[in-house]
């Protein structure tokens, strides 16, 4: 019996930025060219998307209120 298995996973980014123009804007792109793309609106709701599953690469915004980029 064959399995159905994928060789390459789809790449996941997460994006986190507080200003929702620019997650739709970064989400439509990535999309377009094959990514999976999860948009967060800050810090917290990122680390917490990150835990529950683990990305490939983070896109976030330095310069955020409440917690900033480097937290």
């Amino acid at each position: 019996m064959r399995k159905n298995f994928q060789l390459h996973k789809t790449p996941d980014i997460l994006a986190i930025d507080d200003t929702p123009a620019n997650l739709q804007l970064l989400a439509g792109m990535l999309k377009e060219r094959g990514y999976r793309v999860r948009p967060v609106p800050n810090g917290k709701l990122g680390i917490q998307a990150a835990k529950k599953e683990i990305p490939d690469l983070v896109l976030l915004d330095i310069n955020m209120p409440g917690m900033n980029g480097y937290e």
